[in-house]
C-alpha cells in the first residue's frame, strides 16, 4: 500500500497527472505509456533520417565528382552543392598524420580548403 505523504508527487512522463499505485510506475495510464514510447521512436527515426539524408546527399555530390573525373574539388564548392564535411560514415589517422575519409565506398582526404585524393573503394563483392 503507497504511503499517504508519497500521494501526488509522483507525476505522469507524459500528461503530468498524478500517480497513483505501485511506487515504480511512470506513467498514469496505458494510453500515456504508449503515447510516450510512440513519441521517443519517432523522434529517434527522424534523427536517423535526416542523418541518412545527409550522407546519402554527401555520396551523390561525391560522385558527381567522381564521374567529372575532380580529383581535388573545393569543399565550399561542394558545400554549395549541399555537402556536408561533418557526416561521413568512417574515418581513418595514419601514423603519418594524414587523415582519410569515408562515404560508403567513397573514401578522400582532405584539407581547409579541398577534398584531394578522391576515389572510389576497391569492390570487395
Amino acid at each position: 500500500m503507497e504511503n499517504n505523504a508519497n500521494t501526488g508527487k509522483r507525476r505522469c512522463l507524459n500528461c503530468g497527472a498524478p500517480i497513483l499505485g505501485r511506487s515504480d510506475k511512470l506513467f498514469c495510464c496505458g494510453r500515456c505509456k504508449n503515447e510516450w514510447h510512440n513519441h521517443i521512436t519517432i523522434s529517434e527515426k527522424r534523427r536517423r533520417e535526416r542523418v541518412f539524408t545527409a550522407l546519402w546527399r554527401n555520396y551523390k555530390v561525391l560522385e558527381m565528382m567522381l564521374d567529372a573525373e575532380e580529383k581535388a574539388p573545393e569543399i565550399q564548392s561542394l558545400s554549395e552543392m549541399g555537402f556536408k564535411p561533418e557526416y561521413v560514415t568512417g574515418y581513418k589517422r595514419f601514423r603519418n598524420g594524414r587523415s582519410e575519409f569515408r562515404c560508403f565506398d567513397i573514401s578522400y582526404n582532405k584539407t581547409e580548403a579541398r577534398l584531394y585524393n578522391l576515389r572510389r573503394a576497391p569492390d570487395f563483392g
